[in-house]
């Protein structure tokens, strides 16, 4: 086969980005330097899940092979452990699952270099799990989502502020229903603070599926949403992590007092 960009003395081997990926802080809008497991969704129940390589500079690309599809399905949890325990004992972040299409070999071959990159790059924002490093002077809310006593796994919360109607602060939950919320800094207005700083929150659940008992005890990420990203080129919201969240649904508001300058903990459960 002819050489694609060297003369024909040297042996080419050309690799071809299929995906990139950059995980980002969802607090500090910033690149994620600890290392993270993303691995392949579609994988015989028990089996290592293989990961996605990489980069010192704590970017991850995936090559084009032969194993490369239209799609992907990829899993990105906070885990550094070389054996499959899928949560361990780090909590930084709270885990997602995403189907992101990917450019075909022969699209990217027919575009120039940096168009393509930018269509083959995503950035998918990881929200504060339990063990997130925040202080104890930010103004949130560590808590949990409960139904029917009940531990409510991946839903979400999204502040509100009452009279602007805009997004303050969102928080996702884990498998144990655990969220850290952080208000934005601006929420409380700047010129004259409201304090206490009366916010609405809104939950919203996702739909549970039907799984076996194997299933549940094998894979730790059974349930977790699957969100849908956006054709490579086209407008992407879903990778921000913000809402409209379509595979979940909104259940219940609940009115609170925030305390600027306070981590609130120990306040009772959000019932859904």
């Amino acid at each position: 086969m002819a050489n694609q960009f060297l003369t024909s003395r040297f042996a080419e081997r050309v690799q071809r980005l299929a995906l990139g990926l950059e995980a980002v802080d969802a607090l500090r809008n910033s690149r994620i330097p600890h290392p993270l497991a993303i691995t392949f969704d579609e994988v015989p129940l028990g089996l290592p899940r293989p990961k996605i390589m990489r980069h010192d500079s704590a970017a991850y690309a995936l090559l084009f092979g032969p194993q490369i599809g239209e799609e992907i399905v990829i899993r990105m949890f906070d885990s550094a452990t070389p054996l499959w325990s899928v949560l361990g004992d780090r909590r930084r972040y709270v885990p997602r699952r995403l189907r992101i299409p990917l450019l075909s070999d022969e699209d990217a071959d027919a575009q120039p270099i940096a168009q393509t990159i930018a269509q083959r790059s995503r950035r998918p924002v990881l929200f504060p799990g339990a063990a997130y490093d925040v202080s104890d002077c930010a103004t949130g809310m560590r808590g949990r989502v409960l139904q029917d006593d009940e531990v409510v796994r991946w839903a979400r919360v999204q502040a509100i502020h009452p009279d602007t109607g805009e997004t303050v602060g969102i928080a996702h939950c884990d498998d144990r229903g655990e969220f850290l919320l952080v208000i934005d800094s601006t929420a409380g207005g700047i010129a004259e603070l409201t304090n206490p700083l009366p916010l609405e929150l809104h939950v919203h659940v996702p739909t549970t599926p039907v799984a076996s008992d194997e299933v549940r005890r094998l894979d730790p990420l059974w349930d977790l949403p699957v969100e849908e990203v956006a054709a490579p080129g086209d407008p992407d919201t879903v990778c921000a992590g913000a809402p409209p969240w379509d595979e979940w649904t909104d259940v219940v508001t609940v009115a609170t007092d925030f305390t600027l300058g306070t981590l609130m903990r120990g306040v009772a459960p959000l019932a859904v």
